[in-house]
């Protein structure tokens, strides 16, 4: 992660660092990145640059960190749309993602060039490995009423399956663009397998897991 002196920077000098990341990372792979270009098209020394960042991995990994927290608090934001409901987040996600295609976003705009040209990434650029996510801010917008249970770990772990199954439908969907009413599909009956559960412990249970998994109400 970047040094203390880094974040010491004024924040003009700081944001043209990032800004000639982004740039030079939408270009090229991963790769084939150049800190001398990034430099270059940040006006700084090169001694410079490693006074803020370890390599060229440690900037990217911090570009990657700046791209979760743009997501958590779209996740925050559809999570207060949709008056707590963590179960309606995937879809409604995927469809502006999906819609907005990058055009009028420049965040979603870099996202998707980025993944375009590192075909390696998984959805771990999206899903933090960490044991604390989701974040606060999006725990305390959860209608728990709608579990099973409303305990914070419980509800941790459907959180986590939830976004991990829109981060694997996103990239799929970069990948093969044609098919994102396929994965839009398969998005929401994983959402619909989370919510409800595997095990039907009545044959009323098994019927109504049936109807949902092809195209009816969720739970």
């Amino acid at each position: 992660m970047p040094t203390g002196t880094f974040f010491r920077l004024p924040k003009e000098k700081r944001q043209r660092l990032i800004d000639a990341a982004w740039e030079e990372f939408t270009q090229v792979r991963f790769t084939e990145a150049s800190i001398n270009k990034i430099i270059k098209g940040a006006h700084i020394p090169r001694g410079s640059f490693y006074q803020y960042f370890e390599d060229k991995e440690d900037l990217f990994r911090y570009l990657q960190g700046e791209m979760r927290e743009y997501f958590a608090g779209l996740m925050s934001e559809l999570l207060s749309n949709a008056k707590g409901d963590p179960f309606a987040i995937p879809l409604a996600a995927f469809d502006r993602f999906v819609s907005q295609s990058g055009d009028t976003d420049p965040v979603l705009l870099r996202f998707i060039q980025v993944m375009q040209r590192n075909r390696w990434l998984d959805s771990q650029w999206l899903v933090p490995t960490h044991p604390h996510f989701p974040p606060e801010c999006l725990l305390g917008h959860v209608d728990t009423s709608r579990l099973r249970f409303d305990t914070q770990d419980f509800l941790e772990h459907v959180f986590f399956l939830l976004i991990a199954s829109l981060a694997y439908a996103v990239m799929e969907t970069l990948r093969a663009p044609e098919s994102w009413e396929q994965q839009r599909e398969r998005l929401r009956q994983h959402v619909a397998i989370i919510q409800c559960g595997s095990v039907a412990t009545s044959s009323e249970e098994y019927a109504a897991a049936s109807q949902i998994l092809q195209g009816g109400k969720l739970c």
